[in-house]
C-alpha cells in the first residue's frame, strides 16, 4: 500500500514538473514570436518611409519652362508662362496675337525666349521713327550685367565679344537653329570654330 502511495505521489510529481516545464516553454516561445513580430513591423515601416522619401525626390518638379513679358502691339498685354526651348512667336501667339498696326518685321520672331525677357512689339509708325529690332526685344545683353545672352542675342550682338567676328557669330546663330537653346554657357565650345581658348576669354562676357 505504502509502495503504490509513493508511486503515485511519484507519478504526481512528474507531471506537475512536465506541465509546469511545457508551460514555460510556451510562454518563451510566445513572446520570442511577439518580438519577431514586432521588429518585422517595424523594419516594413521603415522600407516603407524610405521608399515614400525616394517617390518625392523622383517626383520633384524640374524646370522646364519660363517665364516673358509681352507688350506693346499685342491683343493681350502681360506675363505669359512657355516651354523652355519656346520662341518669340509662341510668346506673341500666348499674348493674342499681333494687331494690325504692328510692325511684322520688328521683331526676329523666330528668336528663343529666355526666362525674365521683355517682348516689345512696335507699331508701324515706331518702326518707321526708328525703332529696331535690337531695341525691342531685350536681354539680350542685360544692362544690369552687361553680358551677351546666348539664347536670344543677334550677330552684332554676337560680335561684341572678343574673339567673335561675324564668321563665329554665325556659326553660335546656326549652332543655335540645328540644336535648340544652349543648356550651359560651356556648350558654346561645341559650337565649330570656338574652342577652349577662346571661350576662357569671353566665359564672363556670356550668360544663357
Amino acid at each position: 500500500m505504502k509502495v503504490r502511495n509513493l508511486w503515485k505521489r511519484q507519478l504526481l510529481i512528474t507531471f506537475c514538473l512536465f506541465v509546469f516545464c511545457f508551460g514555460t516553454g510556451c510562454g518563451q516561445k510566445g513572446e520570442a514570436f511577439q518580438e519577431v513580430t514586432i521588429q518585422e513591423t517595424e523594419q516594413s515601416l521603415n522600407e516603407s518611409e524610405k521608399n515614400k522619401e525616394t517617390e518625392e525626390i523622383h517626383d520633384a518638379p524640374k524646370t522646364t519652362s519660363v517665364c516673358v513679358y509681352v507688350c506693346g502691339a499685342v491683343n493681350n498685354t502681360g506675363v505669359y508662362e512657355l516651354k523652355k526651348d519656346a520662341r518669340i512667336y509662341e510668346a506673341i501667339e500666348c499674348a493674342g496675337g499681333l494687331r494690325e498696326d504692328a510692325a511684322l518685321s520688328a521683331v526676329n520672331q523666330a528668336e528663343y525666349v529666355s526666362d525674365g525677357q521683355q517682348i516689345y512689339i512696335p507699331t508701324q509708325e515706331e518702326y518707321n521713327a526708328g525703332i529696331t529690332s535690337e531695341m525691342t526685344v531685350s536681354s539680350s545683353t542685360d544692362s544690369s550685367d552687361g553680358k551677351v545672352h546666348l539664347n536670344t542675342a543677334t550677330k552684332d550682338e554676337l560680335k561684341t565679344l572678343s574673339g567673335i567676328g561675324e564668321s563665329r557669330a554665325e556659326s553660335i546663330l546656326a549652332y543655335r537653329d540645328s540644336h535648340g537653346a544652349f543648356q550651359s554657357i560651356e556648350e558654346l565650345m561645341n559650337v565649330e570654330g570656338i574652342k577652349e581658348g577662346i571661350y576662357q576669354k569671353i566665359k564672363d562676357q556670356i550668360a544663357l
